[in-house]
């Protein structure tokens, strides 16, 4: 299940920038991604319209030492409206990880705009599963 939940939080990045900012302005450009908690990770986005580029910039030792993807991860951006997207794996550009295609096999990760505060966008992300649901508050930053 960490495994599972470390991958939801790799999958992770919404949309919005500044005082004027709107959702929309998330939708492509570089961004920084934060979590804290179960445990710190950051990455760096890149996202060109329906495609995004996960890199990992921040990693826990424990992680990488249990086989926690580093290489860079390639997602599909399904835009449900300007604030909210689903994101799944794409598998024509890396092979993916057996919690990846669970992810993808149970329709991806929801991804929802919370409140935009100057260059940053707070999210939650949920995962829904047959016996529930794993959820995942993060900040997503325009670089």
């Amino acid at each position: 299940m960490r495994k599972i939940v470390l991958t939801i939080i790799s999958l992770i990045g919404m949309n919005s920038f500044s005082q004027n900012l709107k959702c929309s302005d998330f939708k492509n450009g570089t961004f920084i991604v934060s979590i804290s908690e179960p445990i710190q990770i950051n990455w760096k986005i890149v996202r060109e319209g329906n495609n995004q580029t996960e890199l990992v910039t921040k990693l826990p030792q424990e992680l990488i030492d249990s086989g926690y993807p580093t290489d860079p991860q390639y997602g599909i951006i399904n835009w449900i409206d300007d604030c909210n997207y689903r994101l799944t794996y794409d598998d024509s550009k890396s092979e993916l990880s057996e919690s990846q295609k669970m992810i993808n096999d149970l329709g991806g990760v929801l991804t929802e705009l919370i409140r935009i505060e100057e260059n940053c966008f707070y999210y939650k992300s949920t995962l829904k599963y047959k016996d529930g649901e794993q959820i995942l508050n993060g900040i997503l930053c325009k670089e």
